[in-house]
């Protein structure tokens, strides 16, 4: 029996279980015999990519080097496939899945700077999840979580401007790029007596801003639109822009804005 037909008999049933490579390896010693070393479960998960297989079977969710999440045979999965280049140690992306269905890039548009809306929507969905457990089951606030509020803003954002992440995070000045425009994404669990802050050394470097208040369950646009009429409104602290939310909340966002979100 193959390694892989052992793995399917041993896993049978246990479908959603986070398994460890060496659990995975004992098991497989104990049941067939099987040399340890010849267990490599990284060549059988849907998210990554290894060099020297065929990548045509599949039955694990790639975790970390030791932990995958068993998912089983022709699963509806979603998600990106990765792989590790030799020559720059660095993962990049080289295709997707969407309910099952596996895409690779051709060549030229592997670790290319787009994550298709479909993946983008995942994205958000697993944050959503992770942001749940942490406000109900682990009790945070949302203002200790500005991190993960912030990312989910940043995908918010991409969703609803049909936009993608910026690549580098914070390098640049902007977060998301849509229809050519530099967006800066602004996400606060503060309330409406607050404020938020801009640098003024990476102001010039984006066209919008894009500001999203989460409260009471939702994740609420309170602007978007050109960084100008948010410049007019600012007030400076040393190398910062301040701007109180109330008065962001009344700025026009401008007929092409309007226009663009109406449409999504």
């Amino acid at each position: 029996m193959k390694i892989y037909d052992q793995m399917k008999q041993v896993l049978e049933g246990r479908e959603g279980d986070i398994i460890t490579a060496g659990d995975l390896k004992r098991e497989l010693q104990l049941m067939h015999g099987t040399n340890p070393s010849s267990v490599i479960p990284s060549d059988f998960c849907y998210n990554r990519f290894n060099n020297g297989i065929t990548f045509t079977k599949h039955l694990f969710v790639y975790l970390t080097k030791s932990t995958y999440k068993y998912i089983g045979e022709y699963a509806k999965y979603t998600g990106m496939i990765f792989h590790k280049s030799k020559s720059t140690q660095e993962e990049v992306v080289i295709g997707e899945w969407k309910d099952g269905v596996k895409t690779l890039y051709p060549a030229d548009l592997q670790n290319r700077d787009t994550i298709s809306p479909e993946q983008i929507k995942n994205l958000y969905e697993e944050y959503i999840r992770v942001l749940r457990f942490e406000l109900q089951v682990l009790s945070c606030q949302p203002t200790e979580l500005r991190h993960l509020i912030g990312r989910i803003g940043e995908l918010y954002c991409a969703m609803m401007t049909d936009g993608q992440l910026a690549r580098e995070t914070n390098q640049h000045g902007f977060d998301v790029v849509s229809q050519g425009r530099l967006i800066s994404v602004k996400t606060t669990a503060q309330q409406s007596n607050s404020f938020i802050v801009f640098n003024k050394n990476t102001f010039e470097k984006f066209d919008d801003v894009f500001v999203v208040q989460y409260r009471d369950d939702d994740f609420h646009i309170l602007y978007y639109g050109s960084k100008t009429p948010v410049e007019d409104i600012a007030r400076t602290y040393k190398n910062m822009y301040e701007v109180d939310l109330e008065k962001l909340k009344k700025l026009d966002w401008g007929k092409d804005y309007k226009r663009m979100m109406s449409t999504i």
